[in-house]
């Protein structure tokens, strides 16, 4: 297939120049309030769209949102968006409204469960009385189509700069903004500041440097040259001289010459919890860039002194000067390069390489040196699982709230994001490091949300530096940092950092930002951040997880909650050191609140990933959860080919490690995944479109296996009754053809091409052809060798996996009493019930993308192999239009639906579907469970969990977009709660007779009291919003004793597929146990 197609269709242009800041508008733009006056011309929905954008997120009763939505954008956009750190543009919104506070009530834990407590380092903040400010939330739309400047070997020089004024100084731009000159964009205030503040994404607030405190004292004037890269090594070590080009002159304090630490005990004072108030801080110290090839002079009483910046190897210095108060001081940088008449840059752009770009029998293994390689490090072990509790009293609100009533929200169109032509940029952040191939990253910030005004916050921290202050986290600056303790001692981690806003909000995230000045040290790896309404009862965290190695702006996006009290959390540092720094640190505000009730269940924690979780798998012997992207963390477009980065998660200890295959040669990015019948996970295609790899979960190791016969991405693959494992189409990756299905023995490691199954009968009518047409498959393995294919093309099909060539026959087509339903790409199947053969479908487009997505709901029922299946409308179909979600089943057979979109935009956040649905097969009836405010489109999965909770997360990988989101939340069903709202108690296994049983066997389970109902749920795998692997078998109970209970496993095993099953047990309340792991085997 031809590269531009390619490059058109999967992910309109892509571009391997990351773009992480120009997605987002200037401080102060913002969607406006309905009730303004604003009539700015909105955005139209795509020609031929049915979808009613007036209707997008369920409202509450009279819970409102107190804005409008972000406008999709169902057209691409190839204007480049200027995005300029430090302007002077303040958003501001007059809204009296005050969010609702809801009752108080702290959150509980299992019994067995004991989170940690965050280092107590509670503030003593005064509870002023400050005026409540609702945020109108930003424009978030992603960048669907992606170009920049060519890459360059190192960020631009500043423009020059000089200071005439007392108490001002002119200020060369921190290397990781936008030049103002290039981009047009002149700024406002007293001085020329072009300050880092930390806000990457059009969710922050600005503030105007005239805005700062009046009692600031001047500011002193710094020389940095900064290397601003994701691999960013210093090199060089550290001198007392700056050798650059250019000389300066000033005066200032101090007795010894300031170089960068390197590694010496310089007897400097430290503090620990100080408390800091933004309204008497003093001015933090400017920086000028230098070309670090230069020589440079400086006259004084003595240089500054030093920061902590990497030790014996960093490749930059910096001095820092005290800046006195009796005279005015002038500072001049010569050498500097005029970027004001800087030409745009030229574009490049890189097509995405399909697996038949890459060599079959490539040596290509990437290793540490390759791409997206982040060091391994031994973290501690953290908190152990747990499951957040409903608070007890709920919001009369909702109380009335019918589940069964469709709502329907608004939408604001209304496009205000700034749009600019230039395409020229002096920001590092808009680069890469060629040489290592290492993409700068983009990550979505808080759905819906503003950065909170941090003008009156107070902050304080367990260690502090003389120098870098908590306060410096605040400060609107991201040239300077708090940075714990590194001179005279070194406290070990865990480090924290706690702000007081000085008022309750409804918050959902944060952002942090590493330090800017081309060092690693104190970057954070693990953490947690935790909530409080009264800086004492913090509670578990809200967010955990392990964030990526580099410079750019990290993350935590979780479920809303009052809080007045931040604290975030150091675990570990990325490369094992006992330090922590923050260059800023915001919080940001929803737009509403909507208290929790315990029968539609709850969402959080978040688990931050380094990776995005775009495939997964949970690993039946450890209970982990096994996710992966691509060559990159961010994106699949432009790699190498043969690694995969992969990320775990461990429930039990919330400890998150990340991972590079390389073992099996493979780029398991949009691959075919099952569980064979031994167990193994088995991983076909995708980027390198012919491989196999294996993982192996006794042994915890990847294997590669043979290369299939037929090079595929994008297709399904499915689980036979025999243990093998039959694939089917996939022409998004290695070429376009009639990719008939083949089939793979574990037992002889051999794929077997079958001819005679056609792919033909099974392709939908994609406006794309065959490029989409054979995709993402709805398979299931079943009697006989069999394999049904339910959709998600109209016409279903019978495919036979065990003779010679194979071969396939129809099964008629997806039609009920309302008609034959059309196409659904990228819909939903999950069999809830093996043992009758009922199979849910949902959701779902006629076409791949740019295409109105759908509420039909079939429920099939198959039978014998070959013959028709029956179809039947499910209920009156979903309450809201699905592509690009999830689902899955749970032990008590309910289906639970999560995410999606509203109009299909791959790469898009665009018309999310934010409320999850439950199908309650015994009612045949859809209702609507508690909101989520994380957007799940594109890429994002859904896995049952052991323990009965739903893991959801991923979508994006689109490089310098602002839609990957490196995070997954937990969903806890509402069957794991009491009526008042706390955690129920559950049933629990203690013993199991077997651990590995044939079909037909009989199994006899001890448990620790009565229990009315038990099921097997085969364990999943999911990608593409395809998850063949799961389906559930309900159990029949006899008694074998006191708490003793017998069943015996179906016999067929088309019902009971060979492979690990989760066991359930679930008492008369409804409540389940923890599962136990058990094998099946075929006879």
């Amino acid at each position: 297939m031809k590269a531009g197609y390619a490059l058109t269709l999967c992910l309109g242009i892509a571009d391997a120049v990351v773009l992480p800041v120009f997605s987002a508008p200037k401080g102060g733009y913002a969607l406006p309030r309905p009730d303004s006056d604003d009539t700015t011309d909105s955005s139209k929905t795509a020609a031929g769209s049915k979808t009613n954008l007036d209707s997008m997120l369920p409202v509450f009763g009279k819970a409102k949102p107190k804005t409008g939505f972000p406008a999709s954008a169902l057209s691409r956009r190839v204007a480049r968006i200027e995005q300029t750190y430090g302007s002077d543009d303040e958003s501001t919104d007059d809204s009296d409204d005050t969010p609702t506070d809801p009752s108080d009530a702290t959150p509980s834990s299992p019994s067995d469960v004991t989170p940690p407590s965050p280092p107590d380092d509670t503030p003593s903040g005064s509870s002023d009385d400050i005026d409540e400010v609702v945020y109108a939330e930003p424009f978030m739309q992603p960048t669907y189509v992606r170009f920049g400047p060519a890459p360059v070997d190192k960020p631009e020089v500043a423009s020059k700069a000089k200071s005439n004024s007392k108490d001002t100084a002119s200020v060369a731009k921190h290397g990781g903004d936008d030049d103002s000159s290039s981009g047009g964009h002149k700024q406002k205030g007293k001085d020329d500041k072009g300050r880092h503040n930390g806000d990457d994404d059009a969710t922050k607030s600005r503030k105007k440097p005239e805005d700062s405190p009046k009692t600031s004292s001047s500011s002193a004037t710094d020389s940095v040259s900064v290397t601003a890269t994701s691999t960013a090594a210093p090199t060089s070590p550290p001198t007392g001289d700056d050798k650059g080009k250019g000389k300066g002159k000033g005066k200032g304090k101090g007795k010894d010459g300031g170089g960068r630490h390197n590694g010496d005990d310089d007897a400097t004072k430290s503090q620990t919890k100080v408390d800091y108030s933004t309204k008497t801080r003093s001015s933090a110290p400017t920086k000028t860039s230098s070309d670090d090839s230069g020589k440079g002079k400086g006259k004084g009483k003595g240089g500054g002194k030093g920061r902590h910046d990497g030790g014996d190897d960093a490749a930059k210095s910096r001095a820092k000067a005290e800046d006195s108060k009796t005279n005015s001081k002038k500072s001049s940088k010569k050498g500097s390069k005029d970027d004001s008449k800087s030409k745009p840059s030229k574009k490049s752009f890189i097509t995405h390489q399909s697996g038949k770009t890459f060599d079959a029998d490539s040596t290509k293994g990437g290793g540490k040196n390759g791409p997206g390689y982040n060091p391994s490090f031994d973290a501690p072990k953290l908190n152990k699982g747990y499951i957040q509790a409903i608070p007890p009293k709920a919001s009369t609100i909702n109380n009335k709230f019918s589940s069964r009533v469709k709502p329907r929200p608004q939408l604001n169109t209304e496009k205000v994001r700034p749009l600019s032509s230039s395409s020229s940029s002096s920001s590092s952040l808009l680069k890469r490091d060629e040489s290592k191939n290492i993409l700068s990253l983009r990550a979505a910030a808080p759905f819906n949300s503003a950065a909170i005004d941090r003008n009156k916050w107070s902050v304080t921290c367990d260690s502090v530096h003389e120098g870098d202050d908590c306060k410096n986290a605040i400060d609107g600056n991201g040239d300077t940092m708090w940075h714990t303790q590194w001179e005279g001692s070194e406290p070990a981690p865990p480090h924290s950092i706690t702000v007081d806003m000085k008022k309750s909000y409804n918050v959902n995230g944060i952002s942090m930002l590493p330090r800017q000045d081309g060092s690693q040290n104190g970057y954070m790896a693990q953490h947690q951040v935790f909530l409080s309404k009264d800086g004492k009862t913090w509670g578990s965290p809200v967010a955990y997880g392990n964030w990526y190695n580099d410079w750019t702006v990290k993350y935590a996006n979780f479920d809303t909650q009052p809080a007045r009290f931040v604290k975030l959390v150091a675990l570990t540092e990325a490369n094992g050191n006992p330090w922590t720094s923050i260059a800023e640190l915001n919080v940001f505000q929803a737009n509403d609140y909507v208290p929790p009730q315990a029968s539609q269940g709850a969402w959080g924690p978040t688990i931050n990933f380094p990776i995005i979780p775009v495939a997964g798998t949970v690993d039946p012997n450890t209970g982990k959860v096994l996710v992966w992207s691509s060559w990159a963390r961010d994106t699949m477009s432009g790699g190498p080919g043969g690694l995969t980065l992969t990320s775990t998660w461990d429930p039990a200890t919330g400890q998150v490690a990340e991972r590079q295959v390389t073992e099996t040669n493979h780029d398991m990015f949009c691959p075919g995944i099952s569980l064979d019948g031994n167990g193994q996970l088995v991983v076909t295609g995708g980027n390198n479109a012919e491989r196999t790899s294996l993982f192996d979960p006794v042994k915890q190791a990847w294997v590669s296996g043979p290369n299939m016969q037929v090079a595929r991405g994008y297709q399904s693959s499915a689980t036979t009754s025999t243990g093998k494992v039959f694939t089917i189409g996939g022409s998004w990756s290695g070429g376009e053809s009639f990719k008939n299905g083949e089939v793979y023995d574990p037992k002889k490691k051999t794929w077997t091409l079958l001819n005679k199954a056609d792919v033909q009968k099974m392709l939908t009518n994609d406006a794309q052809g065959l490029f989409r047409s054979d995709n993402h498959a709805w398979l299931f393995g079943w009697k006989s060798g069999t394999v049904f294919q339910a959709g998600p093309s109209k016409n279903m099909n019978w495919y036979y996996t065990e003779k010679k060539n194979g071969d396939v026959k129809t099964a008629g087509q997806r039609a009920s009493d309302r008609g034959v339903a059309p196409d659904a790409m990228c819909g939903n199947a999950i069999m809830f019930d093996a043992v009758k053969g009922r199979i849910l479908t949902h959701g779902g487009t006629p076409n791949y993308q740019d295409s109105d997505a759908t509420t039909d709901a079939h429920i099939i029922t198959v039978g014998n192999p070959g013959a028709n299946v029956s179809v039947a409308y499910a209920s009156e179909g979903l309450f809201f239009p699905r592509v690009f979600h999830s689902s899955v089943v749970l032990p008590n057979g309910n289906v639970f639906i999560t995410g999606g979109q509203q109009y299909a935009v791959p790469f898009e956040d665009s018309t999310p579907q934010l409320q999850p649905e439950m199908y309650y097969p015994d009612k045949d009836g859809f209702e609507l469970m508690k909101p989520n405010n994380i957007v799940r489109t594109y890429h994002s999965i859904a896995l049952l969990l052991p323990d009965g909770r739903v893991f959801n997360g991923g979508g994006g990988l689109c490089g310098g977009c602002d839609t990957n989101h490196f995070d997954a939340q937990l969903y806890t069903p509402s069957y794991l709660y009491d009526s008042k709202g706390k955690l129920a108690t559950r049933p629990k296994i203690t013993s199991v007779s077997v651990s590995t049983i044939k079909v037909g066997g009989t199994v006899t389970v001890q448990t620790g009291g009565a229990i009315v109902q038990a099921s097997l749920v085969r364990y999943g795998t999911a990608t593409h919003t395809v998850n063949s692997d799961q389906r559930r078998i309900p159990l029949t109970l006899a008694n074998a004793g006191k708490n003793s209970y017998s069943f015996q496993v179906p016999s067929d095993p088309g019902v009971a597929l060979p492979g690990y099953w989760m066991l359930f047990v679930i008492d008369k309340n409804g409540v389940p146990s923890v599962a136990s792991t058990i094998k099946v085997t075929s006879s």
